[in-house]
C-alpha cells in the first residue's frame, strides 16, 4: 500500500499537512475576530492531540513508551477481544440468549443500545444502561479501530512498524484523522461467526 504525499516531519516520522479547509480561507470578519478563530482552532488541535497522546499511551507495550501503528491494531483487537469475553460472561448471567447476533451502537455521549430485533433485547439495553464502564471500554475500543484503520489505509507497511513516541503518533493522526471521525458514533456486531461473542465493527 503507497504511502500518501507528505509535506512535514516529526521527529524523524512523516505525515501529511491538513488540508485547507472553508474555515481557514473564508475569513469574512476584523483582524482582531480573524485571529480568535484562527487561536481557538490552534487551541481545539492542542486539545485533540492530548487526548489522542494518553490514548495513545495505553498502547505502547515498551517502558520507553515507543510504539508502533502495528501496536495500535494490536491494542483494538486486544480490548475488544476483552470487552466481548467479559461482555459474554455478565449477559450470560442475567440469562440472556448470547448464541443470538445482535448490532450494538455506541453513542459518544455515554450509551449503547441494541439495534434491530433480539428476543431479549430489553434486558440487553438494561445490562448498558447500568453499567456505564462497559459503554467506555467499548467506545474506547471503537475508537482504536479508527485510529488503526486511518493508518492502514495511509501507510505503508514499513511506516507501520517505525516506532515512534505517543507524542509524534498523535501528531500523525491529528493531522490524518478528524475529532469528527475520532467521536462519531460506532457498532459492533456482536455474536458474529462461530464465536459467540466475536466482533466486528460497522458503521451505523
Amino acid at each position: 500500500m503507497a504511502t500518501q504525499p507528505i509535506e512535514q516531519a516529526v521527529q524523524g516520522y512523516t505525515y501529511k499537512r491538513p488540508k485547507k479547509s472553508a474555515s481557514d480561507s473564508e475569513f469574512p470578519l476584523g483582524p482582531e475576530q480573524s485571529k480568535t478563530r484562527r487561536d481557538e482552532t490552534a487551541a481545539s488541535g492542542s486539545v485533540l492531540r492530548g487526548y489522542l497522546r494518553d490514548l495513545l499511551s495505553t498502547a505502547s507495550p515498551d517502558s520507553d513508551g515507543q510504539l508502533t501503528f502495528a501496536d495500535v491494531e494490536t491494542r483494538h483487537t486486544e480490548l475488544l477481544e476483552t470487552w466481548n469475553d467479559e461482555i459474554k460472561g455478565d449477559l450470560q448471567g442475567l440469562g440472556v440468549d448470547t448464541s443470538t447476533a445482535f448490532r450494538l451502537l455506541y453513542d459518544p455521549a455515554g450509551a449503547a443500545r441494541v439495534v434491530g430485533e433480539h428476543p431479549d433485547k430489553d434486558m440487553i439495553n438494561a445490562y448498558f444502561s447500568a453499567n456505564p464502564e462497559r459503554v467506555q471500554q467499548l467506545g474506547q475500543a471503537l475508537q482504536f479501530g479508527k485510529l488503526s484503520a486511518a493508518a492502514q489505509n495511509s501507510l505503508s507497511e514499513q511506516d507501520m512498524n517505525r516506532p515512534l513516541s505517543a507524542e509524534a503518533m498523535a501528531n500523525w493522526y491529528a493531522t490524518n484523522l478528524s475529532s469528527q471521525t475520532l467521536f462519531a458514533p460506532g457498532g459492533v456486531v456482536v455474536g458474529a461467526g462461530t464465536a459467540p461473542y466475536r466482533g466486528l465493527d460497522i458503521r451505523v
